[in-house]
């Protein structure tokens, strides 16, 4: 393949990856939740009250939290981009980017400039790495984290001195997942550690104190907002994780076999989710190529010993999350796909040394799925009122309707906090003038955002508790499916 072959095949390749992530930011139909507007929130908190904060968002588990790393992390769309919502977005993607460019040019570097090729024409149009450029959310800097952890692992076993900065790198890098994924940190830190002393190769480098201070410090750094706030709440999260260890409140514990078989399901839909949706089966026949071919050179894998440590840091996160009897969601390992991943590429690699017409078979394979993938796109063009362009269209209508005067809103978004809806009008307060609600009516009218309920038993209540008796329906108007803009007058 010539040069310049191989540079069409990548620019394509990363156009469709652009396109795909792009295209959702500009239609703003990207996912705008209560988690993104209670982020959102918090960072202009940060800013206009000038007040730090040693926290994150709350986890699943009650009085446990993620790390406040991600509310100065989000605070740098927040200051480019002067709060606008799709910013963060741009922001997010604009990390995908620089990551996975990152690791391609790792593996260009390491293997080959096929293998790179190859893995930027499943990362392209994975149903996995597609939605994960354009989902603001704290565990989604994880995957970023674990590409890192990746490439630092093979360094690691690469050279045969050991660098001190490279393991001050791999404790930040440790240090970080848990912060941005609790969940992830509580498994990965130990297993890794563990597999550090064990391995005789690393085993030897960590021989000296001095190296493992170096560890020790970059994995202590990214607790030291966390640290803060344990001083000065009386070791709150730590009395909780012991708690949860020694007494764990389980909402939904499975038998053993139960839960080693929702486990492989997991991790099944791991690999499954590298794929496009649409060559799902193909996925399948890679996955055993792989294996195979894996087989074939299990002498010449001696060589890459960094893979043989990442495989016993996938196996042992799974007999760990085992040991975890209750629901186990997807996120708890955000990220693993690319250590899953990096298997394939592996596999891949060595099939390009022993049979390159073949390797180069199967990533035009994947390349025409790129180009079926994107003109798939290219002809659905309709744009749904949904994620944060539906909130946005909401609140602009009841920008139009107010046009800077005092006025009464309610807003129901089920279950929860309506988050969404403050932050846009907040940023309308900053851009256009717009005055904050007040909950109670004015000149005998409110205007009413409500949204759906599969409950309807909920919206029936919120509705007899604030909608008040002597008061009508003047006006319905349908912003979407799913929202709807009500202005009711008192009689």
């Amino acid at each position: 393949m010539s040069k310049w072959l191989k540079i069409g095949f990548f620019l394509i390749i990363f156009f469709i990856f652009c396109y795909l992530r792009i295209m959702p930011i500009i239609n703003r139909t990207v996912p705008y939740t209560y988690d993104q507007g209670r982020d959102f929130l918090k960072v202009a908190q940060i800013i206009n009250e000038r007040k730090l904060t040693f926290i994150g968002p709350a986890t699943g588990i009650m009085g446990l939290f993620h790390g406040a790393w991600w509310y100065y992390i989000l605070l740098i769309p927040y200051i480019i981009f002067n709060g606008w919502p799709t910013g963060f977005y741009i922001f997010i993607f604009l990390i995908s980017i620089l990551f996975n460019l990152l690791f391609f040019s790792f593996i260009n570097k390491r293997f080959n400039f096929i293998t790179g090729l190859f893995f930027m024409s499943i990362v392209s149009i994975s149903q996995y790495f597609v939605p994960l450029s354009f989902f603001v959310s704290n565990n989604i800097i994880v995957p970023s984290l674990i590409i890192g952890l990746i490439i630092l692992t093979f360094y690691l076993f690469d050279n045969k001195n050991i660098n001190k900065y490279l393991l001050l790198l791999l404790g930040l890098n440790l240090g970080f997942i848990f912060e941005f994924e609790v969940a992830f940190g509580l498994f990965i830190i130990p297993i890794y550690l563990l597999l550090l002393v064990i391995f005789p190769s690393t085993k030897s480098k960590l021989f000296y104190l001095k190296n493992w201070v170096f560890l020790l410090i970059g994995l202590a750094i990214p607790f030291i907002p966390r640290a803060l706030f344990e001083i000065k709440n009386h070791f709150l999260q730590t009395k909780t994780i012991i708690n949860f260890f020694i007494n764990p409140k389980l909402h939904n514990p499975r038998p053993l076999l139960i839960t080693i078989s929702d486990r492989l399901t997991l991790f099944w839909n791991y690999y499954l989710s590298i794929f496009n949706d649409k060559n799902i089966y193909f996925s399948i026949i890679t996955g055993v190529l792989t294996i195979i071919v894996l087989l074939i050179f299990r002498k010449k894998l001696v060589k890459i010993k960094a893979l043989f440590f990442l495989m016993f840091v996938t196996v042992l996160l799974f007999l760990f999350s085992i040991l975890y009897k209750d629901n186990f969601w997807t996120n708890y390992y955000e990220g693993i796909q690319y250590v899953i991943l990096t298997f394939i590429l592996v596999g891949f690699y060595l099939l390009s040394k022993y049979n390159k017409i073949l390797s180069i078979l199967v990533f035009l394979i994947f390349f025409i799925f790129n180009i079926l993938v994107l003109f798939n796109t290219l002809k659905n063009t309709p744009v749904e009122i949904i994620g944060l362009k539906e909130a946005e269209v909401t609140i602009d209508y009841l920008s139009a309707q107010v046009n800077k005067k005092d006025y009464c809103l309610k807003i129901y978004t089920p279950p929860a906090i309506p988050f969404t809806y403050n932050y846009l009008i907040n940023y309308q307060i900053k851009k256009t003038g717009l005055k904050y609600p007040s909950n109670d009516f004015i000149s005998n009218q409110c205007y009413y955002i409500v949204e759906n309920d599969s409950y309807q038993f909920r919206l029936n209540k919120w509705r007899e508790e604030n909608i008040p008796k002597n008061s009508r329906l003047e006006l319905r108007h349908k912003i979407s499916n799913n929202v709807s803009f009500e202005i009711w007058k008192q009689i």
